[in-house]
């Protein structure tokens, strides 16, 4: 009867844990990652890159950007439309 239970709690931990790996596979996230100002475009945007490829966003702050700035941008909730510039990244750079 013993073993039976254990087999029993067994199948149904391994069923949670199948249940929990599948919604955590649809959970979005937020993404923040380092990049380049590229240019600023006529209307307003910026183009950065990420992953090899450039971008148009929105920059979130109040301050103007210059090409070659480096920036902080984040991807709420892993959609990338909604990718915005949310900082500067003023790390001081050593030669």
């Amino acid at each position: 009867m013993a073993n039976e239970n254990s087999k029993a709690l067994h199948l149904l931990i391994n069923k949670m844990i199948a249940m929990v790996d599948k919604k955590n596979e649809r959970l979005g996230y937020d993404k923040t990652f380092k990049s380049t100002v590229w240019e600023k475009k006529k209307d307003g945007s910026y183009r950065i890159s990420y992953n090899g490829q450039l971008y148009s966003v929105s920059n979130a702050l109040e301050t103007e950007l210059t090409p070659g700035q480096n920036v902080w941008v984040k991807i709420p909730g892993g959609v990338f439309k909604h990718m915005h510039i949310c900082g500067i990244n003023r790390t001081k750079q050593t030669t």
